[in-house]
């Protein structure tokens, strides 16, 4: 198995790489306990407002990608609040990021959105929801290769050094790029686990990260580790291999199984833990607490700015309960002095970079150029029959990737983000009419890739490509379709800047 210090030989030059980082991170302030909220689901001034009321401290916010005008809103109305920003769409982890994801246009925005937040830091998932031209509306993990960490700490790198112009506040500090560990929906592929793949990275991109706990028990959950130990054994494990120094903020969310999903394991050596998968809605659940205990004690948690709460479409009481379960946990942390940063080195201190940033070789982007050709050939092959397990893919593959191409994405295409009924009713009653089954909107839209928009959003994209295929499968109904999908654009138009308001 490759390991990250096999690839990277030079010790000098994986210290001057974490050296920048800590150059980078020693000018974070420690923020402390806060939440990572969607602008919209629950609205933000409403909680931030309730949390006052119920006298439950909250030190920062973390905004997921909105419209420029509500995040303008969000900065304007709590002028005192320091922000973070979890941008969308830097697809990292993808061998073609540069050439097929209108990279510089993407960049521009997510620069712009940082100096109007005044953000501390941008979170991009180390994950993608555009792969080899085609569209989903969550995440899907990264291959993890030794190829994959080398294009991605790469790409990481280039991603800063761009974001470093939208530098703010009177020192000029230009926010950290983080990127967060990934969850797995019922499957994962790629040879190298998941804690190395991130050592990888850290040893050859000045990058910070964020620990998600939900998500890193949906490793335990779907790499098949829960058949062997206990959650407890698979962390301490995780937390030796995983580069914790590199930690600026750890997340915890809910978890819970798909409402629209019913899967089964077998019982390996422990009882089969649930179906869970993150789900932000969801309550927290008591092992993420667990886990979060056992993480705050560690001591090469050297650099971490704040805890998150994870938020988005959660009821508001929910939240409060979870923010002061959460902040007891955490008491003893804030008040470390050691969690604070230290006074600058000189070499924290200089204005360029120690080392260069080393492009990946041609071979290297064509091998995850086939691994990525690879997965995607698996998850839409799925959609029609079941595969033979690869032999070059994980070993527990089938079931979950399965489940996943089978059950999950075509609920995901149909449903989530946009009920198609629902949104196109008087289509839709016309497709029964004709007995046109809507799944079949499920085959065409993985039918061919597509080129990307400028900016990725998943319900236009929805709209156009449902359009395209009514206009395909049905065209005397193009009308009426085109119609509905012009009072839908509309009204998430104005949604989208009258919920700021």
């Amino acid at each position: 198995m490759v390991k990250y210090l096999s690839y990277s030989r030079d010790p000098l030059r994986r210290e001057a790489i974490h050296e920048e980082f800590l150059r980078r991170a020693g000018r974070i302030p420690f923020l402390g306990l806060g939440l990572s909220v969607d602008v919209y689901s629950p609205d933000v001034f409403d909680l931030y407002q309730e949390l006052r009321n119920q006298q439950i401290p909250m030190a920062y916010l973390e905004i997921f990608h909105a419209p420029s005008k509500a995040l303008e809103m969000v900065r304007a109305q709590l002028p005192h609040v320091p922000l973070a920003y979890h941008a969308e769409g830097a697809w990292v982890t993808q061998p073609d990021w540069d050439t097929a994801y209108n990279a510089q246009g993407r960049l521009q925005t997510i620069a712009s959105n940082l100096r109007m937040l005044q953000a501390h830091w941008v979170n991009q998932e180390c994950a993608a929801k555009e792969m080899a031209g085609f569209s989903f509306g969550t995440y899907l993990p990264p291959v993890f290769t030794i190829e994959s960490a080398v294009i991605t700490a790469y790409q990481a790198w280039n991603v800063q050094l761009q974001l470093d112009a939208c530098a703010w506040g009177p020192q000029g500090n230009s926010p950290l790029l983080l990127l967060e560990s990934p969850p797995l929906t019922y499957f994962s592929m790629g040879e190298l686990p998941y804690a190395e793949f991130f050592s990888n990275i850290a040893a050859m991109a000045p990058c910070g990260l964020v620990l998600d706990l939900g998500h890193v028990w949906t490793v335990y959950r779907y790499s098949g580790a829960w058949r062997n130990e206990s959650l407890e054994s698979f962390f301490d494990v995780f937390l030796q291999q995983f580069p914790l120094e590199r930690v600026i903020q750890i997340h915890i969310a809910g978890l819970d199984c798909h409402p629209n999903l019913r899967t089964q394991d077998s019982v390996g050596l422990h009882e089969s833990p649930p179906n869970w998968i993150d789900a932000h809605e969801a309550p927290i659940p008591d092992e993420l607490y667990i886990l979060l205990a056992r993480v705050i004690g560690e001591p090469r948690l050297l650099n971490l700015k704040g805890i998150a709460v994870e938020v988005d479409n959660k009821q508001i009481p929910l939240i409060c309960r979870e923010m002061r379960t959460v902040m007891n946990m955490v008491k003893p942390l804030v008040h470390l002095p050691d969690r604070r940063p230290s006074p600058a080195t000189n070499f924290q201190k200089a204005a360029i970079f120690p080392v260069e940033n080393v492009e990946p070789s041609r071979k290297t982007r064509d091998v995850l150029t086939c691994q990525y050709g690879e997965y995607l050939a698996l998850v839409r092959g799925v959609l029609s029959s079941p595969p033979d397990t690869p032999s070059q893919w994980d070993a527990d593959l089938n079931n979950g990737l399965l489940v996943y191409a089978s059950q999950y994405l075509p609920y995901e295409i149909l449903s989530w983000g946009g009920d198609v009924r629902v949104m196109f009713p008087n289509v839709c009653d016309l497709l029964d009419q004709y007995g046109i089954a809507l799944k079949q909107f499920v085959d065409f839209w993985f039918a061919h890739p597509r080129t990307s928009e400028p900016e990725y959003d998943f319900f236009l994209l929805k709209i156009d490509v449902f359009v395209e295929f009514i206009g395909q499968v049905l065209p005397v109904a193009s009308f009426l379709v085109e119609q509905e999908a012009e009072l839908l654009a509309q009204g998430y138009l104005l949604a989208s800047q009258g919920a700021s308001a």
